[in-house]
């Protein structure tokens, strides 16, 4: 009975493992990123906000992608001070659809709408 209960932790021990180092290689890419990524989420976390209000962790999550991508975006356009202000609201407990909309005033101009107003459209 006691090798059946080493092997049942072991066991356990390789699936913790194996899904530490998914979230860990999901949740830390590298690399650049390019502007239908950045736009990609920017659209995400526009879909995640309501009328007038934010709610719940997905927009917190959200926003935190979106720093990610727009951080290392290497494009004309330089997006590392819409990542800082993201990165700061995906850290905290509340924010606000204008707090979001003036976090992401460079991304809105290279994806061409506001937060949460339409969709990005391919670049020609």
């Amino acid at each position: 009975m006691m090798n059946h209960a080493i092997a049942a932790r072991r066991i356990a021990v390789a699936v913790a493992a194996v899904g530490l180092f998914t979230v860990t290689t999901t949740a830390c890419a590298t690399g650049p990123t390019s502007r239908k990524e950045v736009c990609e989420r920017y659209d995400s976390l526009g879909d995640r906000i309501g009328i007038g209000g934010v709610f719940g962790n997905p927009v917190f999550w959200a926003a935190g992608e979106l720093a990610d991508v727009a951080d290392r975006y290497e494009g004309p356009e330089d997006l590392s001070a819409d990542a800082e202000r993201l990165d700061t609201i995906s850290d905290s407990d509340e924010t606000s659809v204008p707090e979001l909309s003036q976090a992401t005033g460079s991304i809105a101009t290279l994806c061409g709408h506001p937060l949460g107003l339409g969709s990005t459209l391919p670049s020609t």
